[in-house]
C-alpha cells in the first residue's frame, strides 16, 4: 500500500505496541519543506517528518533502510522527481509504501487542457519561484505526481496518500477546483504542455488535511514545537490504532479532533478504499464506526444523525466497558447518554443495537421433524432480550403463534437430496410459504454458525425496511433535485431508427431510450442498465445521493462512489449533471428494486447506510429460485416519490419491477 501524506503534527510520549501486518516490502517517502527562500516560510513541516517517521518506526516496525526522506534544500523539483523514481525502482509487486508531504501547495496555469478549472494544482518545491528558467524554479505539477503514481499503481495497490498542504484536497488527483494558499504562479510552466500518463483507477487511500478552499493550520505540540494540526492528530490516531482497525477508523479520530479545534474552517477529507485494514493487503469490509465529537459529563455527541439512519434508543459501544444510548437525533448529529464507562472526543463507536421505530415484523417459526424441536427453541430464544444486557439480537421483530397473521415464516426442514443424512436448513418464507430469497436458505450443520447467519440476515431485512422508511419531518416539500433516467437494453443489432450506444463498461451494444422522470419508470427487463441525469432546481446547494436497496439484501450507493471525495456529491444551485457514462446501474435480479434518493445540505457518510448481501452458507453469488416471491420490500411501502419539507435534508424513493 502506498501512503502519501501531506501533513504535520506531534504525539504524546507513551508506551507503544508494534502491530504485524501481511505485506512484502515496505517503504516510506517523506517530503518536508518549511525554510522556503522566496515565499513565506512554514514552522512545522520538518517536525512533521520526524513525527511520522517515529510512528512508522515505533508502531509499525519500519527500519532505516525503508525510508526516503527529503527535507528543505533536498526537496527541489528535481530532488522530488528523483525520489519518486528511486521509490518506483525499489518497489516489487504487493509492497507497501507511505508517502508524506508537508509544505506549501498552490496552482499554476493549465497548459495541456486537462483541468476544468484552468489551473493545475502544485506542490511548491524548494527553490521554486526564484526567477530562473529551469524546472527547479517551478512548482511540481499534479500531472507529474499522477504520472509517478501511475507507475507505482502498476506495481502495488497498497497506496495511502495524505497531504498536509494548502491545496491538499485533490493534489493527488489533478482535478481540483480553485483553492486558496500561496498565490498562483502565473508563468507558463516549462513542463505544462507535456502529455502525462493518466490514472484509470486510484488505489489505496488518499487523505487531505483540508478542503481545496481551506487553509491547513499548524499547531503547537506538547513539546512546545510547531506541527501541522492535522498531522498531529493523524499521527496520534495512527499510533493508537489497534489490530483489525481500518484507515477510516484512524481518519475519523483525527477528523473529529481537527473539527473540535478549527470548526468548519478546516475540514479534512479522505477518499479511496477506506475499509482496508491498516497495514494489511486484503480488503476486508468491517463494521462502520462513528466519531464522538463532544463530551459534557454523561452527554455524548456523535457525528451521525437521521440522514445516516441513527434512531433514538439505539445503543452504541466503544468497548465492552463503555456504552451510550441515543436520546436525541438531529439531521447530521445525535446526542446520547452514557450507560457505562467514559468517552472522550475522537473516540469511535459502533452501533451495538438498533432501535426500530416501525411496527415490529411478525414472525412465525415452525419445524418439520420432532428431532429439530431443540434447535427450534434456540431459534425462538434469539428473538428475546439477552438476560444479561437486556438487548435483543434481532430487534424489530416479534414472534407470533398465528401462522395466518404473520409477515414472515421461518421453517426448519430437511431437504430431500441424494444424501438423505442432510443437516436441517432454515428457510425464510413469505406468509404464503414461498421462498423469500434463494440465499435465505440457511444451513444449520453448525447450530451456532446457523444462528449467527440468521441474526445477520434478519437484521439486514429490518435495516432495508428502516432505510426505506427514512424521511425528514415534517412532510410537505418536494425533492429539490430532479432525477431522470435513460434505459439501456442489450441488443445484437440496431436499426437506423433507433438510438444505440456502446457502453464503456463492456463495449456491448445497447438500445438507449429516454430520458424519463425516474419515478415514471415502472418496469425494466433483466440486464437493462439505467443511467441518470440530475438537476438541482432549488436556489441552494445540495449533496445528493442515490442508494439502492437491492433484492439480495444489499444496500449500496449508486451515486456518488463512496470512495470518492465528499464534494463529488455536491450539486450547486441550478446545476445540471449528466451521469450517463459516469454511473451505470445494471438490474440483474427479477423482482422489485428500490432506489432511495437523499438530498442534504451537508455531506453524509453513505458507508453508514451500506450493507452486504444476504449470506446462506458461503460467499458464492446468489442464484434465483423459481419459487421465490422477491418481495423483500413490497410489503413495506408504495411506489412513488416522497413529499417532504425542504429544510436540511429531503428524501425520495422510486420502486420498479424487474422482469
Amino acid at each position: 500500500m502506498i501512503l502519501t501524506v501531506f501533513l504535520s503534527g506531534c504525539l504524546e510520549n507513551g508506551a507503544v505496541t508494534k502491530t504485524s501486518y501481511s505485506v512484502n516490502g515496505k517503504y516510506a517517502l517523506l517530503i518536508g519543506i518549511e525554510n522556503y527562500r522566496n515565499v513565506p516560510r512554514l514552522r512545522g513541516a520538518l517536525n512533521d517528518m520526524k513525527l511520522i517517521q517515529g510512528v512508522l518506526r515505533e508502531r509499525f516496525d519500519f527500519q532505516d533502510k525503508d525510508f526516503i526522506i527529503l527535507l528543505d534544500n533536498r526537496a527541489t523539483h528535481s530532488g522530488i522527481e528523483n525520489a519518486f523514481k528511486t521509490l518506483i525502482g525499489r518497489l516489487k509487486v504487493g509492497d507497501f509504501v507511505y508517502i508524506h508531504y508537508s509544505g506549501h501547495g498552490s496552482q499554476t496555469i493549465d497548459l495541456n487542457g486537462d483541468e476544468q478549472s484552468g489551473y493545475d494544482q502544485t506542490w511548491v518545491s524548494y527553490g521554486a519561484r526564484e526567477g530562473g528558467g529551469d524546472k527547479d524554479n517551478y512548482d511540481v505539477l499534479d500531472d507529474e505526481i499522477n504520472a509517478w503514481l501511475a507507475e507505482i499503481y502498476a506495481k502495488t495497490k497498497q497506496v495511502i496518500f495524505v497531504s498536509d498542504s494548502c491545496h491538499s484536497g485533490t493534489v493527488a488527483r489533478g482535478q481540483a477546483p480553485i483553492g486558496r494558499g500561496l498565490e498562483r504562479d502565473e508563468r507558463e510552466h516549462p513542463l505544462g504542455k507535456m502529455a502525462y500518463s493518466q490514472i484509470d483507477n486510484y488505489h489505496g487511500i488518499r487523505v487531505g488535511a483540508a478542503q481545496d478552499k481551506e487553509l491547513a493550520a499548524e499547531t503547537i505540540g506538547n513539546d512546545g514545537k510547531h506541527y501541522g494540526l492535522f498531522t498531529w492528530h493523524w499521527a496520534k490516531a495512527l499510533r493508537e490504532a489497534q489490530v483489525g482497525e481500518t484507515w477510516a477508523n484512524v481518519f475519523k479520530r483525527a477528523h473529529a479532533s481537527v473539527i473540535l479545534k478549527r470548526g468548519q474552517a478546516q475540514t479534512p477529507q479522505m477518499e479511496g478504499e477506506q475499509n482496508r485494514q491498516i497495514f494489511k493487503a486484503d480488503f476486508e469490509p468491517l463494521v462502520q464506526t462513528v466519531s464522538v465529537i463532544d463530551v459534557k459529563g454523561e452527554r455524548v455527541e456523535i457525528q451521525a444523525g437521521a440522514v445516516a439512519g441513527v434512531t433514538v434508543g439505539s445503543i452504541y459501544h466503544l468497548s465492552q466497558s463503555a456504552g451510550l444510548e441515543i436520546t436525541k437525533v438531529e439531521a447530521f448529529k445525535s446526542v446520547g447518554k452514557t450507560l457505562q464507562g467514559r468517552f472522550k472526543v475522537g473516540d469511535v463507536v459502533i452501533e451495538k443495537n438498533h432501535a426500530y421505530h416501525f411496527e415490529p415484523i411478525k414472525v412465525y417459526v415452525s419445524a418439520d421433524f420432532p428431532k429439530d424441536k431443540p434447535l427450534l427453541q434456540s431459534i425462538k430464544a434469539a428473538f428475546f432480550p439477552d438476560p444479561d444486557t437486556g438487548l435483543q439480537s434481532i430487534p424489530g421483530y416479534i414472534l407470533t403463534d398465528d401462522p395466518y397473521n404473520t409477515d414472515l415464516r421461518l421453517h426448519l426442514l430437511r431437504p430431500k437430496r441424494v444424501n438423505s443424512n442432510q443437516p436441517p436448513e432454515l428457510w425464510v418464507l413469505t406468509p404464503e410459504q414461498r421462498l423469500l430469497y434463494d440465499n435465505l436458505q440457511i444451513q444449520f450443520s453448525d447450530s451456532r454458525r446457523g444462528l449467527k447467519l440468521l441474526v445477520e440476515n434478519l437484521n439486514k431485512l429490518a435495516r432495508i425496511r428502516d432505510i426505506k422508511a427514512l424521511q425528514s419531518r415534517p412532510l410537505g416539500a418536494t425533492l429539490p433535485v430532479v432525477v431522470q433516467g435513460y434505459i439501456h437494453t442489450p441488443v445484437k443489432s440496431c436499426s437506423t431508427r433507433e438510438t444505440c450506444v456502446q457502453l464503456p463498461h463492456n463495449l456491448a451494444l445497447y438500445r438507449k431510450r429516454g430520458p424519463y422522470p425516474l419515478q415514471d419508470i415502472e418496469t425494466l427487463n433483466k440486464n437493462d442498465i439505467l443511467s441518470f441525469t440530475l438537476y438541482n432546481q432549488s436556489d441552494q446547494d445540495y449533496y445528493f445521493y442515490l442508494i439502492n436497496l437491492s433484492l439480495d439484501g444489499a444496500i449500496y450507493a449508486i451515486f456518488p462512489d463512496p470512495k470518492a471525495e465528499q464534494e463529488s456529491a455536491r450539486l450547486k444551485a441550478g446545476e445540471k449533471r449528466d451521469l450517463n457514462y459516469e454511473v451505470l446501474f445494471k438490474v440483474d435480479i427479477a423482482g422489485e428494486e428500490i432506489i432511495k434518493l437523499i438530498a442534504s445540505s451537508r455531506p453524509i457518510n453513505v458507508l453508514l447506510l451500506e450493507q452486504e448481501v444476504f449470506r446462506q452458507r458461503n460467499d458464492d453469488a446468489p442464484k434465483l429460485n423459481p419459487l421465490e416471491q422477491l418481495l423483500v420490500n413490497a410489503a413495506y411501502g408504495e411506489r412513488g416519490l416522497s413529499q417532504v419539507e425542504n429544510i436540511e435534508w429531503v428524501t425520495g424513493e422510486v420502486t420498479f419491477e424487474v422482469r
